[in-house]
Protein backbone atom coordinates (compact mmCIF):
# COMPACT_ATOMS: atom_id res chain seq x y z
CA UNK A 1 0.00 0.00 0.00
CA UNK A 2 1.39 3.66 -1.14
CA UNK A 3 1.64 5.49 2.38
CA UNK A 4 2.35 9.32 3.02
CA UNK A 5 4.92 9.10 5.01
CA UNK A 6 7.09 8.00 1.60
CA UNK A 7 6.57 11.29 0.07
CA UNK A 8 7.44 13.01 2.90
CA UNK A 9 11.07 11.02 2.97
CA UNK A 10 11.03 11.68 -0.38
CA UNK A 11 10.67 15.32 0.63
CA UNK A 12 13.39 15.44 3.09
CA UNK A 13 15.31 13.52 1.38
CA UNK A 14 18.57 16.33 0.23
CA UNK A 15 19.06 15.82 -2.45
CA UNK A 16 15.33 14.74 -4.20
CA UNK A 17 14.22 17.86 -2.51
CA UNK A 18 16.48 20.50 -3.76
CA UNK A 19 15.72 18.78 -7.44
CA UNK A 20 11.94 18.83 -6.87
CA UNK A 21 11.97 22.65 -5.34
CA UNK A 22 14.20 23.60 -8.68
CA UNK A 23 12.04 22.18 -11.14
CA UNK A 24 8.71 23.17 -9.70
CA UNK A 25 9.97 27.03 -9.81
CA UNK A 26 11.61 26.14 -13.41
CA UNK A 27 8.19 25.03 -14.52
CA UNK A 28 6.53 27.52 -13.04
CA UNK A 29 8.61 29.85 -14.99
CA UNK A 30 8.35 28.63 -18.30
CA UNK A 31 5.02 27.60 -18.28
CA UNK A 32 4.13 30.79 -17.61
CA UNK A 33 5.19 31.49 -21.41
CA UNK A 34 5.43 27.75 -23.20
CA UNK A 35 2.04 28.25 -24.21
CA UNK A 36 2.39 31.25 -25.24
CA UNK A 37 5.72 31.71 -27.27
CA UNK A 38 4.33 30.56 -30.34
CA UNK A 39 1.37 32.94 -29.78
CA UNK A 40 3.58 35.56 -29.37
CA UNK A 41 5.30 35.33 -32.75
CA UNK A 42 2.05 34.34 -34.54
CA UNK A 43 -0.46 36.78 -32.93
CA UNK A 44 1.52 39.60 -31.81
CA UNK A 45 4.65 39.91 -33.94
CA UNK A 46 2.54 39.07 -37.51
CA UNK A 47 5.02 36.45 -38.19
CA UNK A 48 3.40 33.32 -40.98
CA UNK A 49 2.76 30.17 -39.55
CA UNK A 50 6.19 29.14 -41.40
CA UNK A 51 8.34 31.26 -40.00
CA UNK A 52 6.89 30.12 -36.39
CA UNK A 53 7.97 26.60 -37.54
CA UNK A 54 11.20 27.42 -38.30
CA UNK A 55 11.81 29.39 -34.94
CA UNK A 56 10.96 25.90 -33.63
CA UNK A 57 13.24 24.23 -36.07
CA UNK A 58 16.09 26.12 -34.76
CA UNK A 59 15.30 25.43 -31.53
CA UNK A 60 15.27 21.95 -31.82
CA UNK A 61 18.27 21.91 -34.09
CA UNK A 62 20.20 23.63 -31.43
CA UNK A 63 19.18 20.95 -28.97
CA UNK A 64 20.38 17.85 -31.16
CA UNK A 65 23.52 19.79 -31.55
CA UNK A 66 24.41 21.35 -28.95
CA UNK A 67 23.38 17.50 -26.30
CA UNK A 68 26.98 16.23 -26.87
CA UNK A 69 28.95 19.24 -25.91
CA UNK A 70 26.20 20.03 -22.82
CA UNK A 71 27.35 16.31 -21.82
CA UNK A 72 30.89 17.00 -22.18
CA UNK A 73 30.22 20.30 -20.01
CA UNK A 74 28.67 18.19 -17.64
CA UNK A 75 31.30 15.50 -17.15
CA UNK A 76 34.04 18.50 -16.79
CA UNK A 77 32.35 20.91 -14.83
CA UNK A 78 29.59 19.07 -12.67
CA UNK A 79 25.86 18.36 -13.21
CA UNK A 80 25.08 21.55 -10.94
CA UNK A 81 27.07 23.69 -12.81
CA UNK A 82 25.12 22.65 -15.93
CA UNK A 83 21.73 23.73 -14.51
CA UNK A 84 23.16 26.63 -13.59
CA UNK A 85 24.42 27.23 -17.43
CA UNK A 86 21.07 26.60 -18.42
CA UNK A 87 19.10 28.78 -16.09
CA UNK A 88 21.44 31.84 -17.47
CA UNK A 89 20.82 30.86 -21.54
CA UNK A 90 16.83 30.70 -20.07
CA UNK A 91 17.36 34.36 -18.74
CA UNK A 92 19.05 35.33 -21.72
CA UNK A 93 16.63 33.67 -24.08
CA UNK A 94 13.61 35.70 -22.43
CA UNK A 95 15.38 38.82 -22.46
CA UNK A 96 16.19 38.59 -26.59
CA UNK A 97 12.08 37.90 -27.13
CA UNK A 98 11.47 41.06 -25.44
CA UNK A 99 13.75 42.73 -27.72
CA UNK A 100 12.53 40.85 -30.95
CA UNK A 101 10.31 43.33 -32.14
CA UNK A 102 12.59 46.14 -32.23
CA UNK A 103 15.56 43.66 -33.93
CA UNK A 104 16.50 41.18 -36.64
CA UNK A 105 17.66 38.24 -34.75
CA UNK A 106 14.84 35.91 -35.09
CA UNK A 107 16.44 33.12 -35.28
CA UNK A 108 18.97 33.97 -32.27
CA UNK A 109 16.27 33.45 -29.19
CA UNK A 110 15.19 30.02 -30.45
CA UNK A 111 19.36 29.24 -30.76
CA UNK A 112 19.88 29.96 -27.37
CA UNK A 113 16.74 28.14 -25.95
CA UNK A 114 17.45 24.60 -27.67
CA UNK A 115 20.92 24.90 -25.99
CA UNK A 116 19.29 25.62 -22.89
CA UNK A 117 17.30 23.31 -22.81
CA UNK A 118 19.72 20.54 -23.66
CA UNK A 119 22.09 21.56 -20.87
CA UNK A 120 19.24 21.49 -18.84
CA UNK A 121 17.98 18.50 -19.72
CA UNK A 122 20.85 16.16 -19.76
CA UNK A 123 22.12 17.46 -16.62
CA UNK A 124 18.47 17.26 -14.82
CA UNK A 125 18.08 13.47 -15.51
CA UNK A 126 21.54 12.63 -14.94
CA UNK A 127 21.31 14.22 -11.11
CA UNK A 128 17.66 12.75 -10.70
CA UNK A 129 19.30 9.32 -12.12
CA UNK A 130 22.05 9.34 -9.16
CA UNK A 131 19.93 9.82 -6.31
CA UNK A 132 16.82 8.49 -6.94
CA UNK A 133 16.27 5.05 -5.17
CA UNK A 134 15.66 2.18 -7.75
CA UNK A 135 12.96 0.48 -5.37
CA UNK A 136 10.59 3.34 -5.16
CA UNK A 137 11.70 5.40 -8.30
CA UNK A 138 7.67 5.41 -9.54
CA UNK A 139 6.85 6.98 -6.79
CA UNK A 140 9.90 9.52 -6.73
CA UNK A 141 9.28 10.55 -10.64
CA UNK A 142 5.64 10.97 -9.59
CA UNK A 143 6.73 13.24 -7.02
CA UNK A 144 8.31 15.02 -9.35
CA UNK A 145 5.35 15.41 -12.14
CA UNK A 146 3.31 16.51 -8.72
CA UNK A 147 5.98 19.12 -7.71
CA UNK A 148 5.89 19.94 -11.60
CA UNK A 149 2.42 20.35 -12.70
CA UNK A 150 1.81 22.08 -9.44
CA UNK A 151 3.97 25.10 -11.07
CA UNK A 152 2.73 24.49 -14.58
CA UNK A 153 -0.79 24.84 -12.60
CA UNK A 154 -0.46 28.23 -11.72
CA UNK A 155 1.96 29.30 -14.76
CA UNK A 156 -0.44 29.79 -17.70
CA UNK A 157 -3.20 31.70 -15.92
CA UNK A 158 -0.87 33.55 -14.16
CA UNK A 159 1.35 34.18 -17.60
CA UNK A 160 -2.19 34.65 -19.32
CA UNK A 161 -3.56 37.45 -17.04
CA UNK A 162 0.49 39.33 -17.01
CA UNK A 163 0.13 39.54 -20.89
CA UNK A 164 -3.34 40.56 -20.97
CA UNK A 165 -3.51 43.86 -18.43
CA UNK A 166 0.89 44.26 -18.39
CA UNK A 167 1.75 42.99 -21.74
CA UNK A 168 5.03 40.01 -23.17
CA UNK A 169 7.53 42.50 -21.98
CA UNK A 170 6.53 42.42 -18.25
CA UNK A 171 5.94 39.12 -18.01
CA UNK A 172 9.44 37.94 -19.66
CA UNK A 173 11.16 39.85 -16.98
CA UNK A 174 9.08 38.08 -14.11
CA UNK A 175 9.93 34.98 -15.84
CA UNK A 176 13.81 36.01 -16.02
CA UNK A 177 14.05 36.29 -12.39
CA UNK A 178 12.01 32.95 -11.29
CA UNK A 179 14.48 30.93 -13.46
CA UNK A 180 17.41 32.40 -12.12
CA UNK A 181 16.04 31.58 -8.46
CA UNK A 182 15.43 28.11 -9.92
CA UNK A 183 18.91 27.36 -9.57
CA UNK A 184 19.27 28.36 -5.97
CA UNK A 185 18.28 25.13 -4.33
CA UNK A 186 20.37 22.85 -6.26
CA UNK A 187 23.58 24.34 -5.13
CA UNK A 188 22.69 23.78 -0.93
CA UNK A 189 24.23 20.18 -1.06
CA UNK A 190 27.87 19.43 -2.92
CA UNK A 191 28.14 19.31 -6.66
CA UNK A 192 28.28 16.02 -8.46
CA UNK A 193 30.48 14.90 -11.65
CA UNK A 194 29.60 12.32 -13.85
CA UNK A 195 33.11 11.40 -15.87
CA UNK A 196 32.78 9.92 -19.44
CA UNK A 197 33.65 10.04 -22.47
CA UNK A 198 31.42 10.66 -25.42
CA UNK A 199 31.13 10.08 -29.24
CA UNK A 200 28.69 10.28 -32.07
CA UNK A 201 29.97 7.05 -33.02
CA UNK A 202 29.60 5.11 -29.96
CA UNK A 203 25.87 6.72 -29.15
CA UNK A 204 24.28 5.19 -32.18
CA UNK A 205 25.88 1.89 -31.80
CA UNK A 206 25.37 1.37 -28.03
CA UNK A 207 22.21 1.50 -27.41
CA UNK A 208 18.72 -0.49 -29.00
CA UNK A 209 16.66 0.63 -32.13
CA UNK A 210 13.43 0.09 -30.48
CA UNK A 211 14.51 2.38 -27.65
CA UNK A 212 15.55 5.02 -30.82
CA UNK A 213 12.45 4.39 -31.84
CA UNK A 214 10.25 5.11 -29.02
CA UNK A 215 12.76 8.56 -28.54
CA UNK A 216 12.03 9.81 -31.80
CA UNK A 217 8.34 9.45 -32.09
CA UNK A 218 8.10 10.95 -28.51
CA UNK A 219 10.37 13.81 -29.83
CA UNK A 220 8.10 14.20 -32.59
CA UNK A 221 4.85 14.43 -30.40
CA UNK A 222 6.72 16.97 -27.97
CA UNK A 223 7.26 19.49 -30.52
CA UNK A 224 3.42 19.08 -31.92
CA UNK A 225 2.06 19.60 -28.83
CA UNK A 226 4.82 22.28 -28.51
CA UNK A 227 4.30 24.21 -31.47
CA UNK A 228 0.82 23.55 -33.00
CA UNK A 229 -1.45 23.02 -29.96
CA UNK A 230 -1.42 26.21 -28.56
CA UNK A 231 -2.25 28.19 -32.10
CA UNK A 232 -5.02 25.46 -32.46
CA UNK A 233 -6.78 26.16 -29.41
CA UNK A 234 -6.27 30.02 -29.31
CA UNK A 235 -8.30 30.28 -33.02
CA UNK A 236 -11.17 28.62 -30.81
CA UNK A 237 -11.11 30.66 -27.59
CA UNK A 238 -9.49 34.01 -29.36
CA UNK A 239 -8.59 34.87 -25.39
CA UNK A 240 -5.23 34.60 -23.74
CA UNK A 241 -6.99 34.25 -20.48
CA UNK A 242 -9.24 31.22 -21.75
CA UNK A 243 -6.28 29.61 -23.09
CA UNK A 244 -4.59 29.88 -19.68
CA UNK A 245 -7.23 28.43 -18.10
CA UNK A 246 -7.50 25.40 -20.24
CA UNK A 247 -3.62 24.56 -19.48
CA UNK A 248 -4.29 25.02 -16.25
CA UNK A 249 -7.52 22.65 -15.60
CA UNK A 250 -4.95 19.81 -17.79
CA UNK A 251 -2.14 20.85 -14.83
CA UNK A 252 -4.67 20.06 -11.86
CA UNK A 253 -5.67 16.69 -13.35
CA UNK A 254 -2.23 15.84 -13.97
CA UNK A 255 -1.10 16.52 -10.74
CA UNK A 256 -3.90 14.30 -8.95
CA UNK A 257 -3.46 11.33 -11.52
CA UNK A 258 0.52 11.66 -11.66
CA UNK A 259 0.14 10.45 -7.93
CA UNK A 260 -2.07 7.50 -8.01
CA UNK A 261 -0.19 6.10 -11.11
CA UNK A 262 2.94 6.93 -8.84
CA UNK A 263 1.09 4.26 -6.55
CA UNK A 264 0.57 1.72 -9.51
CA UNK A 265 4.39 1.91 -10.48
CA UNK A 266 5.78 -0.72 -8.62
CA UNK A 267 7.36 -3.05 -10.90
CA UNK A 268 8.61 -3.05 -14.66
CA UNK A 269 6.27 -5.22 -16.31
CA UNK A 270 3.53 -2.77 -14.60
CA UNK A 271 5.27 0.04 -15.81
CA UNK A 272 5.04 -1.09 -19.41
CA UNK A 273 1.89 -2.17 -19.04
CA UNK A 274 0.55 1.43 -18.18
CA UNK A 275 2.74 2.50 -21.04
CA UNK A 276 1.48 0.57 -23.78
CA UNK A 277 -2.36 1.35 -22.78
CA UNK A 278 -1.25 4.89 -21.95
CA UNK A 279 0.27 5.49 -25.15
CA UNK A 280 -2.96 4.09 -27.06
CA UNK A 281 -5.25 6.38 -25.29
CA UNK A 282 -3.28 9.16 -25.26
CA UNK A 283 -3.30 8.78 -28.88
CA UNK A 284 -7.18 8.57 -29.16
CA UNK A 285 -7.49 11.97 -27.34
CA UNK A 286 -5.67 13.49 -30.91
CA UNK A 287 -8.30 12.54 -32.92
CA UNK A 288 -11.10 13.84 -30.78
CA UNK A 289 -9.53 17.47 -31.44
CA UNK A 290 -10.95 17.13 -34.87
CA UNK A 291 -14.80 17.58 -33.74
CA UNK A 292 -13.93 20.67 -30.58
CA UNK A 293 -15.61 23.75 -31.48
CA UNK A 294 -16.13 25.41 -27.64
CA UNK A 295 -14.47 26.36 -24.41
CA UNK A 296 -16.16 23.33 -22.77
CA UNK A 297 -14.97 20.75 -25.83
CA UNK A 298 -11.19 22.44 -25.91
CA UNK A 299 -11.06 22.45 -22.05
CA UNK A 300 -12.00 18.28 -21.50
CA UNK A 301 -10.17 16.88 -24.27
CA UNK A 302 -7.10 18.42 -23.11
CA UNK A 303 -7.44 17.61 -19.97
CA UNK A 304 -8.38 13.95 -21.62
CA UNK A 305 -4.67 14.44 -23.38
CA UNK A 306 -3.13 15.58 -20.41
CA UNK A 307 -4.29 12.77 -17.73
CA UNK A 308 -3.72 9.66 -20.63
CA UNK A 309 -0.04 10.91 -20.90
CA UNK A 310 0.47 10.67 -17.43
CA UNK A 311 0.40 7.28 -18.07
CA UNK A 312 2.87 6.95 -20.77
CA UNK A 313 5.31 9.88 -18.89
CA UNK A 314 5.44 8.96 -15.71
CA UNK A 315 6.34 4.72 -16.25
CA UNK A 316 8.77 5.88 -18.93
CA UNK A 317 10.62 8.44 -16.78
CA UNK A 318 11.05 5.13 -14.11
CA UNK A 319 11.87 3.31 -17.13
CA UNK A 320 14.56 5.61 -18.49
CA UNK A 321 16.22 6.40 -15.12
CA UNK A 322 16.72 2.30 -14.49
CA UNK A 323 17.92 1.45 -17.67
CA UNK A 324 20.58 4.81 -17.46
CA UNK A 325 21.37 3.39 -14.34
CA UNK A 326 21.70 -0.61 -15.43
CA UNK A 327 23.93 0.70 -18.54
CA UNK A 328 26.57 2.37 -16.03
CA UNK A 329 26.86 4.87 -18.52
CA UNK A 330 24.51 7.86 -17.36
CA UNK A 331 25.62 10.97 -18.63
CA UNK A 332 26.44 9.30 -21.85
CA UNK A 333 22.68 7.26 -21.84
CA UNK A 334 21.18 11.14 -21.66
CA UNK A 335 23.30 12.81 -24.41
CA UNK A 336 21.88 9.54 -26.65
CA UNK A 337 18.31 9.97 -25.04
CA UNK A 338 18.07 14.05 -25.60
CA UNK A 339 19.96 12.96 -29.34
CA UNK A 340 17.31 10.74 -30.51
CA UNK A 341 14.56 13.21 -29.19
CA UNK A 342 15.49 16.21 -31.03
CA UNK A 343 15.89 14.08 -34.17
CA UNK A 344 11.84 13.60 -33.75
CA UNK A 345 11.18 17.04 -32.49
CA UNK A 346 13.31 18.22 -36.33
CA UNK A 347 11.38 15.38 -38.09
CA UNK A 348 7.85 16.77 -36.90
CA UNK A 349 8.96 20.36 -37.53
CA UNK A 350 9.56 19.32 -41.41
CA UNK A 351 6.38 17.86 -41.48
CA UNK A 352 4.61 20.32 -41.05
CA UNK A 353 6.67 22.78 -42.58
CA UNK A 354 5.80 21.16 -45.58
CA UNK A 355 2.09 19.78 -44.54
CA UNK A 356 1.61 23.68 -44.32
CA UNK A 357 2.87 24.45 -47.22
CA UNK A 358 0.59 21.84 -49.54
CA UNK A 359 -2.65 23.07 -47.08
CA UNK A 360 -1.57 26.82 -47.14
CA UNK A 361 -5.10 28.37 -47.74
CA UNK A 362 -6.57 26.31 -44.85
CA UNK A 363 -3.84 27.73 -42.23
CA UNK A 364 -5.35 30.66 -41.16
CA UNK A 365 -8.50 28.58 -39.63
CA UNK A 366 -7.92 25.47 -37.20
CA UNK A 367 -8.82 23.07 -39.36
CA UNK A 368 -5.10 23.64 -41.10
CA UNK A 369 -3.43 21.95 -38.34
CA UNK A 370 -5.30 18.56 -38.08
CA UNK A 371 -3.16 17.01 -40.27
CA UNK A 372 -0.20 17.43 -37.62
CA UNK A 373 -2.30 16.22 -35.04
CA UNK A 374 -3.36 13.24 -37.23
CA UNK A 375 0.04 12.56 -37.41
Amino acid sequence: MFRHQHLIRYLFKRELSEIYVSIGLRDLALSMTGIFVPLYLYIDLKYSLTSVMLFFLVYSLAMLFSSPFAGKFVSRYGIKHGILMSMFGFVIYTLLLIVLPYSHMYFLPALIWGVSNSFYWVSFHSDFTKFSDGKNRGQEVSLWFITAYLGILLGPILGSIIITFLGFETLFVIVSLLLLLSAAPLFLSSEFYQKTHFSFKHIFKEFPLKETYIYITMGLRVVVSQAALPIFVFIILNEYISLGAVASIAALGSMIIGFFVGKLSRNEARERTMFRYGALFHSIGWFILFFVKSFVQVAVVNLYLAVSYIFVDIPHHTLVYGEAKKSGKILEYFVYRETMLNIGRVLGILIIILTGKIIVGLIVSAVGLLPWFFL
